[in-house]
């Protein structure tokens, strides 16, 4: 029988002992990633289909490959979830694993941000583009911004569970929280 690798005997002594936190916490990270993924891929899609009025304007173009790419990101690392929440292991070594994704979350969870920050500014000016197009293009383009910062939030909560999961690694030396000590009194 092979060792048990990439954070799985982690998994399987919290199994043993009946902890129901890191199944959990993968199902968390599972529906965090799938929900950033969502509403990048929607905001990018909005973006890209604004036509003239939207694609026109430089803010919108970089809201669209910034959540573009957010988009491919949480695909990939909803994937990665997906894969930890059906059988615990990571497809990377633990360390490293935890280390990429606390450290991606919030690389691009802060692009989204700016790219949304920067499309809102443009966003509140709508009306004097004069280039057409008028409310539906407004309206496209205030919903493109909504859901950007939808990304960047998913994001930044998916970065503080990830972040939690990096402190239990330093502090056990697992990804999971050791069960509490039991009382010997």
């Amino acid at each position: 029988m092979m060792p048990l690798q990439n954070g799985a005997r982690a998994a399987a002594d919290a199994e043993a002992r009946g902890d129901k936190t890191p199944a959990a916490a993968a199902v968390l990270l599972l529906l965090l990633r799938v929900a950033a993924l969502c509403a990048s891929a929607a905001a990018a899609a909005l973006a890209a289909t604004g036509g003239a009025a939207l694609l026109g304007r430089a803010p919108f173009r970089l809201l669209l490959a910034a959540d573009a790419v957010v988009a491919a990101y949480s695909a990939l690392e909803a994937a990665a979830a997906a894969r930890e929440a059906a059988g615990g292991a990571t497809l990377l070594p633990e360390p490293v694993q935890l280390w990429f994704d606390f450290g991606h979350d919030q690389a691009f969870g802060y692009m989204a941000l700016a790219a949304a920050a920067v499309a809102a500014r443009d966003a509140a000016s709508c009306g004097g583009w004069g280039s057409g197009g008028g409310g539906a293009a407004c309206a496209r383009a205030d919903v493109a911004v909504g859901l950007g910062f939808a990304a960047f939030a998913f994001l930044a909560l998916a970065a503080l569970l990830t972040g939690f999961r990096v402190a239990c690694f330093l502090a056990t030396g697992s990804r999971f929280a050791p069960p509490p000590p039991s009382s010997s009194y």
